[in-house]
């Protein structure tokens, strides 16, 4: 018997870019697949988006009031029936062919607990700025402790990526218990760190997500109070996971690195063409 992949889709007022998001989703050409949209309430266009989808493989359920977004995020992934999970976010894109081939390599290895791909950022437009992004010195089969380690050295920056480019079995999930909304900015590694303690990471060379931004994303992505919260979740790592001091010391000067080099790099992108999400053309 094969295995059933949910998709969980959150959404709140992302009636703008949902489309596009799901037409990436329900093109995807797994055996069995679910796809879940959560939408918390929305008062925008997000209901007309949703109602022009009729695929029985698509459930829409749509919350009686809003909730925080760690919340919605977790009965998005509460509501669904399969194996394994996959949450994309309501503005991402995922490639064509990507659920049935990180589901292959869970139902491959199953000591794997967290399979993820390479990903592009993208503009509103789904103008490429940046191309296989993460995973550098992470590609194939890893332990949690060396994910762990990766993670210090470089300042609790997420090597491993966004929900898009990530799958994981349910029965993981509800085993370490989901999303922790206390950590909102590494709400994501931190899910991936704690899958990693039942399992390895199988990280994948191809390019099968992308991730969406804006300008205004880039102005509020630097703020005091996200560089504290990862300054906070790299030393729980590094506590958690007995790093080493040194690596610990060195992960703090390039983490202010990086932070401080960002901004400057962003100005420098130049958006590219279109990312292509849909089946290949013949």
């Amino acid at each position: 018997m094969g295995v059933r992949v949910s998709v969980c889709i959150p959404t709140y007022q992302g009636g703008r870019f949902l489309d596009e998001t799901l037409r990436s989703v329900l093109a995807q050409d797994a055996d069995d697949l679910e796809v879940v949209v959560r939408d918390n309430a929305s008062t925008d266009e997000t209901a007309q988006v949703l109602a022009a989808h009729d695929d029985p493989r698509l459930r829409v359920i749509t919350a009686a009031e809003t909730v925080d977004l760690p919340t919605n995020w977790r009965l998005a992934v509460e509501a669904t029936t399969g194996d394994y999970v996959k949450l994309v976010c309501a503005d991402d894109l995922i490639a064509h062919g990507a659920i049935r081939r990180q589901a292959a390599v869970l139902s491959a290895r199953p000591e794997v607990s967290v399979v993820a791909a390479r990903r592009a950022l993208i503009d509103s437009q789904s103008r490429i700025l940046l191309r296989h992004m993460g995973l550098r010195g992470l590609l194939g089969v890893h332990p949690g402790g060396r994910v762990a380690r990766t993670i210090v050295r470089r300042g609790g920056i997420n090597p491993i990526g966004e929900p898009c480019g990530v799958m994981f079995r349910r029965a993981d999930y509800d085993a370490v218990g989901g999303w922790d909304g206390s950590r909102v900015h590494p709400m994501d590694v931190d899910l991936w760190l704690r899958l990693l303690r039942r399992g390895d990471l199988f990280g994948q060379p191809d390019e099968l997500a992308a991730f969406r931004t804006s300008e205004s994303a880039y102005s509020t992505a630097h703020s005091k109070d996200q560089y504290a919260e990862y300054v906070g979740f790299s030393r729980r790592v590094a506590t958690g996971w007995q790093v080493p001091l040194r690596e610990r010391a060195a992960g703090a000067v390039i983490r202010r690195a990086t932070w401080e080099a960002w901004p400057l790099r962003q100005r420098s992108i130049t958006p590219g063409d279109r990312w292509p999400s849909g089946p290949p053309s013949h």
